[in-house]
């Protein structure tokens, strides 16, 4: 006996109606499941200040080439800002925003004129 049409809608029917009954079950043991083992939010992203030395060095060097004395009077610069930036840091912004334009100040008698106007430039976009 050949099968007819109304058989392979048959067999459609009822494989459509396990697929709906499977996503339906799906649904609500995953929605159950997700809300009792649902991951917690990650972390804020935030910068260490334990780092902020390091980084605040490094984007210097790539801004401007420093000679070893420069650096060394670059980083004392910088150290001596960290306590500071370190205590602002954490509620005070305009604490901090001061503290870093103190900075910037106290570093210009360290570089030279060319220095200083590639320090003035604001960075590329990229």
């Amino acid at each position: 006996m050949k099968p007819t049409f109304k058989d392979y809608l048959s067999i459609a029917l009822a494989l459509l109606a396990i697929f709906l009954c499977g996503y339906g079950i799906g649904f609500l043991f995953g929605e159950r499941k997700g809300l009792r083992h649902a991951p917690p939010p990650p972390p804020a992203p935030t910068t260490s200040i334990a780092h902020w030395e390091e980084n605040t060095l490094a984007v210097l060097q790539k801004t401007i080439e420093l000679t070893p004395e420069q650096l060394a009077k670059v980083k004392a610069e910088i150290a001596a800002s960290a306590a500071t930036v370190r205590t602002a840091r954490n509620g005070a912004f305009e604490a901090y925003r001061a503290e870093l334009e103190e900075l910037h100040q106290r570093l210009k008698p360290h570089l030279t004129p060319e220095q200083w106007e590639k320090l003035q430039k604001p960075p590329p976009d990229g």
